[in-house]
């Protein structure tokens, strides 16, 4: 590895605050001589950066830009951290960062950490109870980089097969039908009463949640570009202050067996 060039720290802050901060991400951001993310996630973090660190806000849809700045600065020697919501992995800036690195030869001599964060769904799923404790499949239904099609394709499939569906980005200020053709999707295979979580925000001063049903995940105004849709499968249900999903532990144990405290 050529000791000249700095390594680059992908991290994931997760859904939103540095309280769910792991201490490793927490210590390579604090480490970096540059921090590079989109404006609202250097905002979110800026609580634990320091006036000596450089700090490179960018606007949404400048994620080639980022990355590209994020491997300058490593050439220059400098210790980077490429800051991404919730897991970078996930909907964020790892593969983006890979692919920009090999377009430029650099694979094994830019040194390269990914450190996890907690993805939006684990932490919405927590807010709500236990819904994603057997299989889950998450879609995102923003077409800026996928077809629209391809997320038809896979709105039907993932009904099709009962899985727990989590939905990420469901509306948007130019995408305002998608969820509804959403939901119309899920119905030709699920019964319009299946239970359903809105989150928005979550883990933020702002957080809002409802649980409703499979029929009116549209019919509320919480629904943003920050918000997460969770449906059920057919071994989820709710009860008075919690969403379930049955991992199917009554199918192999007796859970009807009194407990003697």
């Amino acid at each position: 590895m050529n000791k000249d060039f700095g390594k680059i720290a992908v991290i994931g802050t997760g859904p939103g605050d540095t309280d769910h901060l792991s201490k490793k991400a927490l210590d390579a951001v604090k480490d970096a001589e540059v921090v590079i993310g989109y404006s609202s996630y250097l905002k979110q973090i800026g609580d634990i950066l320091s006036e000596n660190q450089e700090k490179m806000p960018f606007n949404m849809k400048d994620e080639i830009k980022r990355c590209e700045a994020a491997v300058k600065k490593s050439l220059e020697g400098k210790t980077v951290a490429l800051v991404s919501g919730g897991d970078a992995g996930i909907y964020g800036m790892s593969g983006l960062l890979l692919e920009i690195i090999e377009k430029e030869s650099l694979v094994g001599k830019v040194p390269v950490e990914f450190i996890p964060g907690i993805p939006a769904f684990c932490a919405v799923s927590s807010a709500v109870g236990a819904p994603i404790t057997n299989d889950f499949c998450v879609i995102s239904l923003s077409n800026l980089l996928t077809p629209w099609k391809d997320i038809e394709k896979r709105l039907r499939a993932a009904s099709a097969g009962d899985f727990v569906i989590i939905i990420y980005n469901p509306k948007s200020m130019k995408r305002k039908e998608e969820l509804t053709i959403a939901k119309n999707i899920l119905l030709e295979n699920i019964e319009h009463d299946r239970p359903a979580a809105i989150v928005k925000a979550v883990t933020r001063p702002d957080e809002e949640i409802v649980i409703t049903t499979l029929e009116n995940i549209d019919n509320f105004d919480i629904v943003t570009m920050n918000t997460t849709v969770i449906v059920g499968s057919s071994n989820t249900y709710v009860n008075d202050l919690y969403m379930i999903t049955k991992r199917g532990y009554g199918n192999k144990y007796d859970l009807n067996k009194k407990i003697n405290y």
